[in-house]
């Protein structure tokens, strides 16, 4: 049980908890847009990630990880704001959850990088190909409403 490793792994899950939470609110923000069905999708990947690391996680320490990142919760107020402002919605909300894969991805990586344990590091490579199905998908509507 590396220490590292689990505090990679609690800081991938606060930060897919944070897409769960940022997707769910841009959907609700944009309805009627026709990206509900690309952010459920999103939500979906996100949370299928997080079924696969809280039990193993759990199996270690007892417990899950059900926080945000300070971070997450901030970049999600500076959206909302900007939308507020802005004439596009949704080209501010896009741009945001944009980078917010990235951000993702950086975690994702970052993690597999301290995963010692074989059941994490099965996890996070399947996990990672998923984000970066994710990532390309929001970097394409970004261009797409640029």
């Amino acid at each position: 049980m590396a220490t590292s490793e689990i505090s990679a792994i609690r800081d991938l899950i606060k930060v897919l908890n944070d897409g769960v939470k940022f997707y769910t609110d841009a959907k609700v923000e944009l309805k009627g847009s026709g990206y509900d069905a690309v952010f459920q999708e999103m939500i979906d990947v996100r949370q299928n990630a997080l079924v696969r690391l809280q039990p193993l996680l759990y199996a270690r320490e007892g417990e899950v990880e059900d926080d945000h990142t300070i971070g997450g919760s901030l970049r999600q107020a500076y959206t909302d704001l900007l939308a507020k402002i802005k004439s596009n919605k949704a080209k501010t909300y896009i741009v945001q959850l944009e980078e917010l894969e990235d951000r993702t991805l950086e975690y994702v990586k970052k993690a597999q990088a301290e995963a010692v344990s074989v059941d994490f590091t099965i996890a996070l490579n399947y996990i990672l190909i998923s984000m970066q199905e994710c990532h390309n998908r929001m970097r394409s509507l970004k261009r797409n409403v640029a």
